[in-house]
């Protein structure tokens, strides 16, 4: 298993194990087994459970090829005087992608560059202990779930780009990365999602390192702190490193920003976004010369929100929920905690809508709901307003992922509250947007009844949005518009059968991709074209 395969300790044992029972076998003829002589190794009888089945299973690897390739005399003693020599760990295995035949590869052009006896080096060696290595590795190395394939890809993408290799320049070593990328394929298991991550990870390790290496007017405590968090980082001792900034913390009061900010940095890479925010608004405490004040922490909390956002960064995204809450805690009166609970939904929504489980949409629902209470209708109608379409907004996004439209009709219901206040007269843009959302909510729940009067109602939520989202003043969002009245179209199409609306959807679709073309927005290009041909070939159909 690549798990175990990746603790450098177990492969030491493991692989020297396995040298050693197969030099044993070389006085016992051909018929001796590597896996019987195993037990009579001192290393394999001291060894834990965890490097005694990687040995035995190696053992059985190189017993099965050596009888397979059939190599006799001199050409099985070499390739087992090379085993012992020449052995791989995890650096070698990650370099070489955790590709089995890549490993063997490029261990075998180290030896041909750098080994001392020229039997290791010649062509027939190489070859021999090419093909043994690739045995031996390749049950070892294939991923046997989907979070180890998931790591096999994330580090072959450091190598192809580079990454892996700009990390090693400035002394990162390959346990670090590894140690990066493990954390985050247990968060996510969507490849594209896991490399954004590990970019941002390797970045701040980066940054980690930089400090490590500043001379500063601190004074040599915090300097010897930070190049010791430096040193850890390096060999991805991630939580031993911040542990190491807590202890300094209690001890440097005076000095404490720079440890703060390095604080924060080493908790993102061991993916503790919890404790990053308590570092964060002792930070933000520290420099406002006591307690940072409500807006300051809110500020500091939308910053993250809005760059996980932006960036499609969990890791900024889960840092923002975290800040959330600490800045609802912080809360004094009914306003601010009004106001924070509803940021804590919008926060939790974000993410939400990237989870592949509920959890978060849950949570911003209760968020929501809690600042509902604080926000009345009489003495606060804007935000109370904005909270029902925030409200109305993570009920949709679980009531399109739940069969029941319970909470699709539940979404029906807040945006019909927050038009109470957000007026055509009052807040035209404001009252589009939640037609907008309103519309959505009914297409959703349209498509799924047997009759068609909520998509008739869609239809009637969209075409009053678009009496302030005009072609003029937001032109991809009246095209948005339009591509949300020819999914209406389509939805009528699926019940009644009936041609004319295929036609309207057309016709509203190629109106979306006139705006999209003239505007360069080449991803909504891209889908409007497809929604097109889609159209077009049901046409044709008929």
């Amino acid at each position: 298993m690549v798990v175990k395969i990746l603790h450098a300790g177990n492969i030491a044992v493991a692989f020297g194990s396995v040298a050693l029972a197969a030099d044993a076998t070389l006085t016992g003829g051909a018929g001796a087994l590597i896996t019987s002589a195993l037990s009579g190794v001192e290393i394999f009888r001291k060894a834990d459970p965890a490097q005694k089945a990687l040995a035995k299973d190696m053992a059985a690897a190189a017993q099965d090829h050596l009888q397979a390739a059939n190599l006799h005399g001199d050409r099985r003693k070499i390739v087992i005087q090379m085993m012992a020599i020449y052995a791989p760990d995890y650096t070698e295995m990650a370099k070489g992608n955790m590709d089995a035949p890549t490993v063997a590869a490029n261990i075998c052009t180290r030896i041909k560059e750098t080994a001392k006896d020229s039997e290791h080096r010649s062509d027939t060696a190489l070859a021999d202990y090419g093909k043994y290595l690739t045995a031996l590795l390749t049950p070892l190395l294939e991923p046997s779930n989907p979070v180890e394939a998931t790591l096999q890809v994330l580090l072959r993408r450091s190598e192809v780009s580079g990454e892996a290799q700009r990390l090693r320049d400035i002394g990162i070593t390959e346990k670090a990365l590894i140690q990066l990328a493990r954390r985050i394929t247990t968060e996510t298991d969507d490849v594209g999602q896991a490399w954004l991550e590990l970019q941002n990870a390797m970045e701040i390790a980066v940054r980690v390192q930089a400090e490590g290496q500043i001379q500063s007017n601190h004074g040599d405590f915090v300097d010897t702190v930070l190049k010791r968090v430096a040193e850890l980082a390096k060999d991805g001792e991630y939580t031993i490193a911040s542990d190491e900034i807590d202890v300094a913390l209690t001890q440097a009061e005076a000095q404490m920003g720079r440890l703060l900010d390095s604080g924060v940095e080493v908790a993102l890479m061991d993916r503790n976004t919890a404790k990053a925010a308590v570092l964060l608004v002792r930070k933000a405490d520290l420099d406002a010369g006591g307690v940072a004040d409500f807006e300051m922490l809110r500020g500091l909390s939308r910053h993250y929100c809005e760059t996980g956002r932006d960036k499609g960064s969990n890791l900024d995204s889960a840092l923002a929920i975290e800040l959330a809450k600490l800045v609802l805690g912080r809360a004094k009166s009914s306003d601010e905690r009004g106001i924070a609970g509803n940021a804590l939904g919008v926060t939790l929504r974000s993410l939400g809508e990237r989870d592949s489980d509920t959890a978060r949409l849950e949570q911003a629902v209760t968020a929501n709901t809690e600042a509902l209470k604080e926000f009345t209708r009489e003495g606060t109608p804007m935000q109370w307003a904005m909270t029902q379409m925030n409200l109305g907004n993570a009920l949709r996004t679980l009531g399109q992922r739940d069969s029941d439209t319970a909470r699709l009709e539940q979404a029906v219901t807040a945006y019909t509250e927050a038009l109470k206040e957000f007026t055509r007269e009052g807040t035209p843009m404001q009252w589009a947007t939640t037609q907008m959302n309103l519309g959505n909510a009914l297409l959703s729940i349209g498509r799924r009844d047997s009759d068609t009067a909520r998509l008739e109602q869609a239809i009637i939520a969209y075409t009053e949005a678009l009496k302030e989202c005009t072609r003029d003043r937001v032109p991809i969002e009246w095209a948005k518009t339009q591509s949300n009245l020819c999914s209406v179209e389509l939805a009528f199409f699926e019940k009644t059968n009936d041609p004319t609306h295929l036609d309207r959807a057309l016709a509203f679709m190629e109106a979306a991709q006139e705006v999209y073309f003239a505007a360069g927005a080449t991803y909504y290009q891209s889908m409007a074209q497809q929604q097109l041909d889609e159209i077009t070939a049901r046409r044709d159909a008929l």
